[in-house]
Order: structure tokens, then sequence, then C-alpha cells
């Protein structure tokens, strides 16, 4: 097997140089490379990425040939750490688990390096390897001891401590245990196939042995998997999910990002009623939203929010207000719109991207998710009854986001639709119908994401489509000639000199606004300045003389 997976990642103009040779006659393999005393030193590594041949042990007794590439630094990492373990005697087994040996099959970075121990505390082994370099005068870093804490999913001790440039944790290799009522196991010290199977996926469960420079699959399912594109778990599904039912939400996170297949009695299992309960009883709101920001990061976070709807989930992700809100007000379909319009935003999302200051994508997402409850309020009975919008809830209250994204999201929202008609009539009476001065207040309070605002506004705008949760169809002539008029209106934008309008400065304080009008400050004071504001964008061309006359003769 030459090549158990196709790089996705092609190395351009870096040299691949061989290590190691990994023979095919298993008496013959070089089971040693990092142990030898030779070592190579940091001043004769030239190059970035360094071709490797790595054995692949299947459980089977066979051990086949595939290559991964390591950069110049984990060379090095690799080459002490198989000193420490000579030196010192300790007898280790060091492995790199789970997504750092998934990515390199691929072909992809990681920066993740987690190492499992077989026979120590992950301390003690750090402390062996501070020892080690500092005796080879090398910098060393503090160690930093993660303790136990199940609620944050850390169920044992780890250790993280910077070797090089490289953040590594060390962790022993375990098994769990669960009780029907929690996620959090009970942990103790296990086997190589113990820590596989109680992972979540089978591509995350994979092992690179150090010692033995062999990649080891001990399911038997995972390099398959790799290779094929599916997702599945190590254990029978039910099983892992009713274990821990995060990794529902953890499958579809992977799912949508390596656009893997997933299996059928996965499907099952996660669309169970018995895991949708566990799920609600079992996790935290918070670990939620942590998977669901690895979602909206992905290259499909649509595919991934329609599979959280295909698995009856949705709620778990944005549910309504319990109490206080009145559901006439909210449309039944509410959570196909949801998707709907999520879709379209990502079907859309490169749409005036490269004029951005900095990335829309995730307010773009949210926003879109939101725009089925636009406007709604309900009555809080935590703040006395005071209405509340059930964006704010969702966003807030029950999925515990940052009030930064709560604010950037309304704000986006609200943008959009009040630029909307300034588009529509824009579209109908043409350049001479732009309003300077309104179409620059909207700008100025919307800031870097006035773009991802009109793409909100556009999409609602759109003609619907035949959504199918997966494939985006051609875009029809109504829609492109709808897309060509926002384009239009975006470069009046750009023509009327308003991209950044939201940096100006007003050309008089409101202390220089006192002493020109001779009166004291008061309730009087703000409207006047954010006049000032209305009448520079009339007057672009005007300076700070004419500002004063203007406001002289308006306000004397």
């Amino acid at each position: 097997m030459d090549n158990v997976v196709n790089s996705e990642k092609k190395l351009k103009n870096k040299l691949a140089i061989p290590i190691t040779t990994i023979k095919q006659d298993h008496n013959n393999y070089d089971k040693c490379y990092f142990h030898k005393a030779s070592s190579t030193t940091e001043n004769e590594i030239d190059n970035d990425y360094f071709k490797i041949n790595v054995g692949i042990d299947s459980n089977n007794g066979e051990i086949k040939s595939t290559e991964i590439h390591l950069t110049k630094s984990e060379v090095l990492l690799f080459q002490e750490l198989m000193h420490v373990v000579r030196n010192s005697n300790c007898g280790t087994t060091l492995r790199v688990a789970g997504g750092w040996v998934r990515d390199k099959l691929r072909g992809d970075d990681s920066n993740d390096i987690d190492i499992t121990l077989d026979n120590m505390m992950g301390e003690s082994f750090a402390e062996l390897v501070n020892k080690h370099l500092s005796g080879k005068q090398h910098q060393t870093h503090r160690i930093g001891v993660i303790q136990s804490n199940p609620e944050q999913s850390k169920h044992l001790e780890t250790a993280t401590v910077k070797i090089f440039d490289l953040w590594i944790d060390f962790v022993n290799l375990r098994s769990e245990t669960y009780t029907d009522n929690s996620r959090i196991p009970e942990i103790k010290i296990g086997t190589p196939l113990e820590d596989s199977l109680r992972r979540d996926l089978t591509i995350n469960s994979l092992f690179y042995n150090i010692n033995e420079n062999k990649i080891e699959d001990f399911t038997g399912k995972a390099i398959t998997d790799l290779n094929l594109g599916i997702i599945r778990t190590p254990l029978p599904p039910l099983t892992t999910f009713l274990d821990d039912p995060l990794r529902v939400f953890r499958s579809i996170r992977f799912a949508s990002r390596l656009y893997f297949k997933i299996d059928q009695e996965l499907v099952e299992a996660a669309s169970n009623a018995v895991v949708k309960e566990a799920i609600k009883s079992k996790i935290s709101h918070e670990r939620i939203a942590k998977e669901f920001d690895g979602m909206l990061g992905g290259k499909r976070p649509d595919l991934a929010i329609s599979l959280i709807y295909r698995f009856g989930i949705y709620d778990c992700l944005f549910s309504l207000p319990t109490s206080g809100l009145d559901h006439t007000k909210v449309h039944t379909e509410y959570r196909e719109q949801s998707i709907y319009y999520c879709s379209q935003a990502m079907r859309l999302i490169e749409w005036g991207s490269q004029d951005e200051e900095l990335s829309t994508k995730r307010q773009r997402l949210l926003s879109a998710l939101c725009i089925p409850f636009y406007g709604i309020t309900y009555l809080n009975a935590n703040k006395k009854n005071k209405e509340t919008s059930v964006i704010h809830y969702m966003i807030i209250e029950y999925l515990k986001l940052s009030n930064k994204d709560n604010d950037e999201i309304s704000l986006v929202l609200d943008t959009a639709y009040q630029i909307r008609p300034h588009v529509l009539k824009y579209k109908e009476e043409g350049p001479s119908s732009f309003s300077r001065k309104n179409v620059g207040l909207i700008i100025h309070k919307c800031g870097v994401l006035w773009r991802a605002a009109l793409a909100i506004a556009l999409i609602l705008d759109l003609p619907k489509y035949n959504f199918n949760h997966f494939n985006f169809p051609t875009l029809c002539d109504e829609s492109n000639l709808i897309i060509n008029h926002y384009n239009l209106f975006c470069d009046e934008i750009k023509e009327q000199d308003l991209i950044g309008i939201w940096k100006i400065k007003r050309m008089l304080n409101g202390k220089q606004v006192q002493d020109l009008l001779n009166r004291k400050p008061g309730e009087w004071l703000a409207p006047v300045v954010q006049s000032i504001l209305e009448w520079q964008l009339e007057n672009p061309t005007l300076n700070e003389n004419d500002c004063k006359k203007w406001l002289l003769e308006t306000f004397k």
C-alpha cells in the first residue's frame, strides 16, 4: 500500500527527502529509527517537510507501508523523546494519538500533538524531558499540569510542556466506564486497545507509535474508514452516544468538515429518542456551543446544520423560550426556514468578501440562522418580564455564545432590513435616487459588517430554490439579475466614498458646539452633534469653516 490516503495538500516547492525505509519483510523492519544514537541536528535540517515511510499495523499481524510528512520540529521532537526513553531506561512506549495521525495521513498539517504514555504519569515524563533538554543546553519551559476535570472533559491529569516550538500534551492511555445518568466517566489507565475503543470516531482512534515508527489501528476499522471517507464509531454507535451524547455533534462536525459519508447505523443511533434525551440531560449548552463553533469554521457549516436537523436535534442548538412567548408570532416551520437561510448564506458566502476588512463568514451564517426570529420578543421572567428578543434568548441564554455574537447578529439583521428599501429604490429609479446621507448613516452604524448585512438583505430578496440540504443548484436568471443590482449598489457605495465612513471624525466636537452656540451642555447637544455627521455626509467636499457657518445659521 504505497499511499493509504491520497494527500489533499500539495507540498509546493518543498523538497521531501526519505529519512528511513520500512521493509515489507517484517523481520527486517527498521522499528527503531528514532532510537538511533546519531541524531539529525537542527542545523543539518534545511527542508520544511520530511517524507518518512511508516508501517501501518491494522491489528491483524500484517504491516504495510505508507508515507507521512513531518515538519523539522516534529523530526527533532521525536528524536529527543526517544533519547529520553533510552537514556532514562523508563521503558515507555510513546504514541501520538488521534487528530494528528488522521491529519498526517490526509496530507494536512497539525499542531495538536497529544502523546500517550503506557507506564507513567505525564508530569513525570515531562520532567524527564526537561532534564534531558537541559543537559543538552536546550531551552526548557515550565510544565503545566491540567488536573482531572471531568466537567471540562479532562478525565485524566495532563502535563503540557513546550518542546522546541511545539506545545505537547502528555497523558496516560485510558479506559472509561460510564454510568446511566452522566457523561462523566470513571477513568483508569488502560491499554492501547481500550484507549482506541473509547474514542468518538474510528478516524480519531489511530496512534503513531514513535518507538516503532508505525501507525497503529487497534480498532481494525480506522484506516479503511479514513481511506473510504466514512464517519463511524469504534463501538456500536448507540453505546458510544449513550456513554457521551456530545459525540453526536462531534460526528456531525467531522462529517461536514471532512465531507465524509456517515454510517447508517450511526444515523439511526443519533436519531434515537433515548440519545436525544441523553443530550438534553447530560450535555451543557456550553459544550454544544463549542462543537457548533467548530462547525461554523468548517468547509460546509450549512451541511452540519442540515444534519443536526435531520437527526432531530435542532432544538438542542436553537431553542425557543419556554415561557413568555406568543408562539403565533413564530412561523410553524421556523426550523426549516432557519436551515434554508443558512444554506442561502453559504451558497453566497463569497459574495463581496474580497472587499471586506475582515472575514464575516461567522456573522453571516449566524445572522442567516436567526432570520426567522428577527423582531420577535418574549416576556423574560428573569428580567421582571421585560420584553427581550428571542434572538438574545437563543444566543446568550440558551446557546451561551458571547454578547459580542448577539450584538453583531442584531446589528447585521437591523442593517439588512434598513438597507433593503434603498437597494430596491436604486434598482427601480437608478443612481439619482441614491441618498448619500441616508445610506451613509446606515453604514456608519454597521461599520465593517456592512457587507455581511447586505449579503443577508440579498438572500432575503432572492427567489426560493429547491433546497435539498446537500447541493447548491445553479443560480437562475432572476437570481443573477438581483445579484447584479446588489453589485451595482455596492459600486455606488464605493463611488460615493462611503467605505470606511464609520471611521469619520466629526468636524466639530461637543465642546466646540457649546462654545460656538454659547450654550451650556444638556439634552439638546447630542442631536446637534449627530446632525453634524449628517451634514458631513451630505456635503463631503466642504470643510470645517463651512460646517461652523452652517451650525451658526441653523442653530443660533
